[in-house]
């Protein structure tokens, strides 16, 4: 028993004891005091005031027999009793007791020296005070009653006194089941506190048992383990002191983690690729834009490039380049070392996706090639045919003529070639100016298609139109959008063989579609991507000798877009080729 009660169960349990113990008393004597001093003098309170109340009543009574019956059972209704004496304490009246409340007579209250029946008599209001008395039915047993004497004018000049007392049985009574109530709460209290002490001891003595596995999962990096203790003690004091020292190591890891996290969040949200190698050469850091890249080389190949590069970067301690064309695309690849101390321990490496830088190269570098060729043959042909007016090898007046035709129609083609080549470029700039109207669209579109009549005519191929739409106006550019058409009819004509057929048909109903479709000889399926580009040109056999500037269907896109809408091609060798254009209203 004495080395329990050294324990730290047996210290805990007897300091939960003793202090519940110390609360049960302690609050129940306030308790039952604060009761006992609350109740004692509201009933003294009501008791005297009913007296005094009573006294004046009777005073002023013109019937006093009625008067006392009514007090009689206001008396039983509050289980009080009244005695009414003179001067010489001799009983005047009095009313009949309650069955409920003890019958204590006049005599016994005059002989007891709580009444204090003499200062009544003299004028004075004492306060009311409890009186016992010996139980009529068993002497032992002991009757408690609460009494008051105050003050009553007699007719003869001199004061009476009105006697008054109560039962304070009720009170007694209650005081009792409330002191019952405690005694029944405290036991149980105690078995329950004994219960919780003793199990919250075995919880106290827990970490004593996991100190040591405890100690261990933090020295392996469980950084987070700790001890569930808070006691004051040594062993509260050694668990605090592991409990500090994984605080510690957590707010390192923490600040550590949080470290990574911002490196992680700016690698995630990095346009450009990132790649960290080991020295053993393994990928151990990606990014999405990097997961992205392996994924597709990974897929078209087996070696990584990166290992190629990462075994240069360790042969010559610098950074290396490279361009690895993947997919359709084209990454370009940098590496660096990255140094412990003198030792290089791995690489870094950053991609970064230059396809579209790549092709804007080839695009200029072709545009300049393309504009090269269309202004070569024309000014060549202008040179050669005006040293040949110069030198005068035109010795009749009609190859004189013919020769200048063939250096007008040059210029206008190179005139041509200028103007969309300036129209393309404003448009691609932002630049194009719409000037919309209402149009009738079925003879909007036969008038367009009258210019080609004649031509469709000479070269064998049927030209028809079909209108499939309720909607007879719509608004749109004219010139901009004749200037579309156009352009797409000519391509057809130019393309389609004798016996062909070109449609040109409208349909649609919350939108306006437009389809130029022939029977020609189609497009490549290699070529169809590009179709929109500038200085695109299908093959020269196709063209029937009639080959235009490569600039048309740029121009035509650049006009639909600027009406919010959209233009397509579908098409197959041999059997034909389809524009859409969708305009919405």
């Amino acid at each position: 028993m004495d080395m329990m009660f050294r324990s730290v169960v047996g210290k805990l349990w007897l300091t939960i004891i003793a202090l519940f113990a110390f609360i049960l008393t302690l609050f129940s004597l306030l308790l039952v005091q604060s009761f006992d001093s609350y109740y004692f003098r509201k009933q003294t309170e009501g008791l005297k005031a009913m007296t005094e109340q009573i006294s004046v009543n009777l005073q002023h009574a013109t019937n006093q027999d009625s008067y006392l019956n009514s007090a009689s059972a206001i008396g039983k209704a509050y289980h009080t009793r009244m005695f009414l004496v003179d001067e010489k304490k001799q009983l005047i009246a009095s009313t009949e007791p309650d069955e409920n409340m003890p019958d204590v007579t006049l005599e016994q209250l005059l002989n007891s020296s709580g009444l204090k029946i003499e200062e009544a008599l003299a004028g004075k209001h004492p306060d009311p005070e409890r009186i016992n008395f010996p139980s009529n039915a068993n002497a032992k047993d002991r009757v408690q009653v609460l009494a008051v004497a105050v003050p009553h004018p007699l007719s003869s000049g001199k004061n009476g006194a009105v006697i008054m007392y109560q039962a304070s049985e009720d009170y007694d009574g209650t005081v009792a089941e409330v002191r019952k109530l405690i005694y029944v709460v405290g036991v149980i209290g105690f078995v329950l506190t004994t219960v919780f002490a003793f199990f919250l001891s075995s919880r106290i003595t827990y970490p004593l048992r996991k100190m040591k596995e405890t100690a261990h999962r933090i020295a392996e990096g469980d950084i987070h383990a700790a001890i569930p203790t808070r006691t004051t003690d040594e062993i509260g004091e050694l668990a605090s002191s592991f409990n500090t020292m994984a605080s510690k190591l957590n707010n390192l890891i923490r600040a550590v983690s949080n470290e990574k996290e911002q490196l992680s969040s700016v690698l995630r949200s990095m346009v450009d690729g990132v790649i960290m190698i080991n020295a053993e050469g393994e990928i151990v850091v990606t990014n999405p834009p990097a997961d992205h890249f392996l994924r597709d080389w990974k897929y078209e190949r087996q070696i990584l490039p990166m290992h190629e590069l990462y075994q240069q970067v360790v042969r010559f301690a610098h950074e290396v380049s490279a361009d690895v064309p993947i997919q359709g695309r084209i990454w370009h690849v940098v590496m660096a070392p990255l140094y412990d101390q003198d030792q290089i321990r791995g690489a870094v490496a950053i991609l970064r996706d230059v396809t579209k830088e790549r092709k804007m190269d080839k695009l200029r570098k072709d545009f300049v090639a393309n504009v090269s060729h269309e202004l070569r043959t024309p000014l060549s042909m202008l040179q050669g045919y005006s040293e040949a007016i110069v030198d005068g090898i035109a010795s009749s007046p009609e190859e004189h003529k013919e020769l200048a035709q063939i250096i007008y129609d040059e210029s206008v083609r190179m005139t041509k070639l200028v103007n969309e080549l300036l129209d393309l470029a404003r448009m691609e700039a932002g630049h194009i100016e719409l000037h919309q109207e209402t149009i009738r669209l079925r003879p909007y579109l036969e008038r367009i298609l009258r210019k080609f009549t004649n031509l469709a005519r000479e070269q064998g191929v049927h030209i028809q139109l079909q209108e499939d739409t309720t909607q007879e106006m719509f608004d749109l550019d004219p010139d901009r959008m004749e200037q579309v058409l156009t352009n797409l009819i000519d391509n057809a004509l130019r393309h389609t063989p004798q016996a062909g057929v070109v449609k040109i048909r409208a349909y649609g109903e919350d939108e306006l579609w437009l389809e130029v479709s022939d029977t020609g000889s189609g497009i490549p399926e290699e070529d169809l991507p590009f179709v929109f580009e500038r200085f695109y040109k299908a093959d020269k056999a196709r063209t029937r000798g009639r080959a235009g500037t490569g600039l048309g269907l740029a121009i035509a896109k650049n006009i639909v877009e600027a009406h919010n809408g959209t233009i397509n091609v579908q098409s197959k060798r041999g059997e034909g080729t389809t524009f859409t254009i969708m305009l919405p209203r």
